[in-house]
């Protein structure tokens, strides 16, 4: 009985629940976007590989950015795709910014699990699950709201 009170005290509450205020938001803009079905596919497989790349180890990460800069050629190649993609940051930084949060909010996730020591796998679905779950109550919440913040006066139209 100790040892399950350890383990609940030691979960990252306060991570997990920025990281599901995080998509839910997300899900709620999308939702009052009225957004095609494509787009909610595109935002259920950028969060999967989100949680992939939070969730890989570090170390093969390093290695990959490490072979990225072996020759010269590649290494200004990969300058001018940064210069590129930071002009393209810099321009939709509105957008960028979401992005952003959810990225942080997924790490922020990923380094309390590995200070309580979970494995790799077990990280990943925790991130996923919730950020799947996370964003498809955004859009619930949204489309079971909006009509009564709607109401029957309409936007603008409050009574005096």
């Amino acid at each position: 009985m100790r040892r399950n009170a350890i383990a609940t005290k030691r979960f990252p509450w306060i991570s997990l629940a920025l990281l599901l205020a995080t998509y839910g938001i997300i899900g709620w803009q999308l939702s009052a976007l009225e957004s095609h079905w494509m787009l909610w596919v595109f935002a259920a497989i950028a969060t999967v590989l989100l949680a992939v790349a939070v969730a890989s180890p570090w170390s093969k990460v390093r290695d990959g950015f490490a072979s990225c800069f072996a020759s010269d050629t590649k290494a200004f190649s990969i300058a001018v795709v940064i210069a590129f993609f930071s002009v393209v940051i810099i321009t939709w930084l509105h957008i960028f910014v979401h992005i952003l949060v959810v990225c942080s909010a997924s790490l922020l996730v990923r380094l309390d699990v590995q200070a309580v020591r979970w494995s790799i796998r077990q990280s990943f679905w925790l991130i996923a699950i919730a950020s799947l779950i996370s964003l498809a109550l955004g859009a619930i919440v949204h489309t079971g709201v909006e009509p009564y913040l709607m109401g029957e006066w309409g936007v603008g139209n409050y009574p005096t």
